[in-house]
């Protein structure tokens, strides 16, 4: 019993946070209660601004009534003094769990779906209220009810500010640009998130993808979505709800209207296939958005329990950013191109390929990539072993080979790890469950007793691989997890996120305060074999760092560009780095230079590398669905003077 509320069914859970059915034994009805958990370890400021952002929660809700905005009952603080929301319990799922579960919407159900999302939105916006994180799991179907819920990162009229100037708030896949370019989220990004989200129903795919967060960043910034296949009567309104220019963005009403005349099937005579653009109204010449400029802007995020991930990227640098004004430190002023990859590029995947792994013996290469697929190759020949690995309902981010070989690990978006024999390819019981977010990072401790997990909601879990069961408290960050990577003794675990962690495993605790260089985004970590030195890739550099002192060792290698990944040399005398413009660079560690110039043969963001086990070769995967093998003798021929 929680007061007069007793917990009947845990419904999620997140890192710091959960949800229960509740039965209320005064009112006699069912509830949901959404829980704030916080670990002891928890800094006091941390912790005080998770307390205010979900009473903040609460406030913002209570001065919304729509049908479908969920309603709250009720607030109050336990015995440890966090508080408790009390809401109306929806009995239904999410959009996200049937887009996943059922596959893509036919288009007069996701217009009827995207209807009362808008209308929801029309009242909240009226309130001069901002969602600002508006996403299929944020949307919950209950028969023919659609309800908006989540709103801990709305932006509310005279709330004080939670957050700290120059993060960015909301989950990658949905940020608007205007967001993306570090300016003010406003009624005008909502709607660009209704559409993100009506492309993902209908297509059963986000409209824009990137391997890597900085890749993805830049896809919405500068992009345009993926051609729409399965839209054709949303086609017209899908494309004016992501146009990139805000102002030109029907508001929530107009969209509201414009998809309620599409929410019946087409006539009989005139097939769906046909119908013409002009079948849809022309948003443009419905209401105009008036964004709401006068709104506070609040710019330091946390993630909590089902809550949204925060993105602390110092995005506008990034995607501005003249990537001429500055080399990489000790970059050749040579203009020729790196020596060519091993033989042609292994082709199989049809969607970009965010992950690579060789198998400790260096016989096999696995690769990953967002056509939710993951394929093993021969690494002599660069032929496929046949079937591919299939599960993941959503695109896989992440693999790991077992120490010995036996088994891999995949992290998916569709929030699970998966386990699967590495020699029969086959499913090793049932899927790693826990996470309420995309699983992008993956590893295996060194005795290959342990499996380490990083989700987008900023959690890292620790799994027990005997029993099955992650540890009862998770590894806690503010935002997202990128990476996760174990010392070569087991002792250690490093995770990344707009900072980096070390954490004791055995306790599972902070090993100190957390790594912080130039950038306030991670994206990659690696440990030098001897465990000597840390490597960080970020969103502007890639820094070496003394494991022992925690200390920065020299400047950093790059000052330009997205770098989205780092592998050390079995030796520890080689690190490779990889990053959107294309190339990959390799750098003598001790001398702290680059070995060659820059190798050139992806079309795309490189996301991934890894080095065979004996050193001899490594692997590059890249937004260009294809990954390259290279000789490192002949790149080492090729080192400047």
């Amino acid at each position: 019993m929680i007061g007069r509320y007793r917990l009947v069914e845990l419904l999620g859970e997140g890192g710091m946070g959960a949800v229960w059915r509740a039965h209320d034994e005064r009112m006699r009805r069912d509830a949901a209660l959404k829980q704030l958990k916080l670990p002891l370890s928890l800094g006091a400021g941390l912790r005080r601004q998770l307390v205010a952002r979900m009473e903040r929660e609460a406030r913002s809700i209570g001065m919304l009534k729509h049908p479908g905005i969920v309603t709250v009952y009720d607030q109050f603080h336990d015995e440890d003094d966090l508080p408790w929301i009390v809401m109306e319990l929806v009995r239904g799922r999410s959009l996200a769990a049937v887009i996943s579960e059922d596959g893509p919407l036919d288009e007069v159900r996701a217009a009827r779906i995207g209807a009362q999302i808008a209308a929801a939105l029309a009242a909240a916006h009226q309130a001069r209220i901002v969602h600002r994180d508006i996403k299929p799991a944020n949307i919950l179907l209950e028969d023919e009810r659609v309800v908006v819920t989540d709103f801990g990162i709305a932006a509310v009229p005279g709330e004080t500010a939670l957050t700290a100037s120059g993060a960015l708030l909301g989950t990658p896949a949905y940020l608007a640009p205007e967001q993306v370019n570090d300016r003010e989220a406003t009624a005008a990004s909502d709607m660009w998130a209704l559409g993100a989200t009506l492309y993902a129903a209908v297509e059963g795919r986000p409209a824009f993808t990137g391997g890597t967060l900085a890749a993805l960043l830049l896809a919405i910034s500068q992009g345009e979505p993926a051609p729409t296949q399965r839209a054709q009567r949303l086609a017209p309104i899908l494309r004016d709800l992501l146009n990139r220019d805000p102002e030109r963005r029907p508001t929530a009403e107009a969209a509201a209207a414009a998809l309620t005349a599409l929410a019946t099937p087409p006539a009989a005579t005139q097939p769906a296939a046909a119908a013409s653009p002009a079948t849809a109204p022309d948003l443009a010449s419905l209401a105009p958005v008036v964004p709401f400029q006068q709104l506070s802007r609040r710019t330091f995020g946390v993630t909590m329990g089902a809550a949204a991930l925060v993105l602390a990227v110092s995005a506008g640098y990034l995607l501005t950013h003249d990537q001429r004004a500055e080399r990489p430190r000790g970059t050749p002023t040579s203009a020729s191109a790196g020596p060519p990859s091993l033989g042609r590029p292994l082709n199989g995947h049809t969607g970009p390929v965010g992950a690579v792994a060789f198998s400790p013996d260096g016989r096999t290469l696995v690769t990953a990539s967002d056509d939710q697929t993951v394929r093993l190759w021969d690494a002599a020949t660069r032929t496929p072993l046949n079937p591919p690995l299939t599960g993941h309902s959503g695109a896989v981010g992440a693999v790991a080979f077992s120490p010995d070989g036996k088994t891999l690990a995949t992290g998916g978006a569709d929030e699970v790890g998966r386990l699967w024999d590495a020699v029969t390819r086959a499913p090793l019981g049932k899927p790693l469950t826990g996470h309420i977010d995309p699983v992008g990072a993956v590893a295996f401790s060194p005795d290959g007793k342990t499996l380490a997990t990083g989700d987008d909601d900023g959690t890292a879990w620790l799994w027990n691989l005997g029993t099955r069961k992650h540890t009862e408290v998770p590894l806690v960050h503010t935002n997202g997890v990128n990476a996760v990577a174990f010392s070569p003794d087991g002792k250690t675990l490093a995770s990344a996120s707009t900072e980096v962690n070390l954490w004791d495993v055995a306790i599972r605790s902070p090993v100190y305060r957390p790594l912080k260089g130039e950038s306030n985004a991670v994206g990659a970590v690696a440990f030098s074999p001897d465990g000597k030195t840390l490597a960080t890739a970020s969103y502007r550099a890639v820094q070496l760092w003394n494991t022992r002192t925690r200390k920065p060792t020299g400047d950093p290698l790059v000052r330009s560009g997205s770098v989205g990944a780092v592998a050390f040399s079995p030796d520890g005398k080689t690190l490779a780095t990889a990053s959107d413009d294309k190339t990959v660079r390799l750098w003598d560690v001790a001398a702290q230079r680059p070995l060659s110039p820059p190798l050139t043969g992806h079309t795309e963001t490189v996301n991934a590398l890894a080095f065979s086990p004996d050193g001899k070769t490594f692997a590059s995967a890249s937004n260009d669905h294809t990954v390259r093998l290279w000789d490192v003798a002949v790149v080492r021929q090729r080192a400047p003077a």
